[in-house]
């Protein structure tokens, strides 16, 4: 029986503000099989949950996240720009959202900047939850790394390919992040295609598209034989998902 893994890409950010605890607690409410959340370094050396290097976006402050200590970080609205529901929610601190998830469901951490993943893995042993998390990244380093600080913490290394890719490429590409103890590779949605699927099960790996919000999408990617979905409607995916009759894994 085919077998997919939802992801709540940054909480249920459809319903919430992305990177919040509103977002994360919602997405724990719906039973997803993972939540994902972004981790940066403040200028304090603490670690803050959000995705972008500047604050612009997603709060009313502006500027880099490294250029902020952790309370001015803090200081600023996280919610507003999503609705006013939410207004003067915070930034959360990454123990916030290590407590939250801790029991309650695997948590999929982003590693948004390379040499913070010591500190990050430190967090997660602290609270004896190595089993209960993943790390992922762009940078293949981090998983490279990892095994030295915790052999118990799977990696999924992430690319974009900006086109699907034939055969050829897609073992290249698989093998190389098998090479960086890769067990879910994460690649964009709209590269996904027979060949590279095939690729990352050979290598002994998952693959993850990311980040779907459309049903025709969600459902063409099941037929193709994915393995982990993310997406910031993680509701609608686990609807398609239960639709389709493909098991979740948890």
């Amino acid at each position: 029986m085919q077998s997919v893994s939802a992801i709540a890409h940054r909480g249920y950010s459809k319903a919430a503000p992305e990177n919040t605890l509103p977002a994360f607690g919602k997405a724990i409410e719906l039973r997803a099989d993972f939540m994902e959340c972004d981790v940066r370094r403040t200028k304090d050396g603490q670690l803050i949950v959000v995705h972008d290097k500047t604050v612009d976006r997603t709060t009313n402050g502006k500027g880099l996240v490294a250029d902020m200590t952790m309370d001015e970080l803090r200081q600023l609205d996280a919610g507003s720009w999503f609705g006013p529901e939410f207004a003067g929610e915070r930034l959360p601190t990454f123990e916030e959202v290590l407590d939250l998830a801790k029991g309650q469901i695997v948590l999929l951490i982003e590693i948004k900047e390379e040499g913070t993943e010591d500190q990050v893995v430190e967090m997660i042993k602290s609270r004896d939850m190595s089993r209960e998390v993943m790390l992922c990244s762009f940078h293949y380093k981090v998983g490279v790394r990892l095994p030295t600080l915790d052999r118990d913490i799977p990696f999924s290394p992430i690319i974009h390919i900006p086109e699907p890719v034939g055969p050829e490429e897609a073992v290249r590409l698989a093998d190389e992040a098998a090479s960086a103890n890769g067990a879910v590779w994460a690649v964009n949605y709209q590269a996904i295609n027979p060949a590279l699927i095939e690729a990352a099960n050979s290598a002994n790996m998952l693959i993850e598209s990311w980040t779907v919000d459309k049903e025709e999408d969600m459902r063409r990617l099941v037929e193709m034989g994915i393995d982990v979905i993310g997406s910031n409607d993680v509701e609608l995916l686990i609807k398609v998902l239960g639709e389709m009759g493909v098991r979740q894994t948890g």
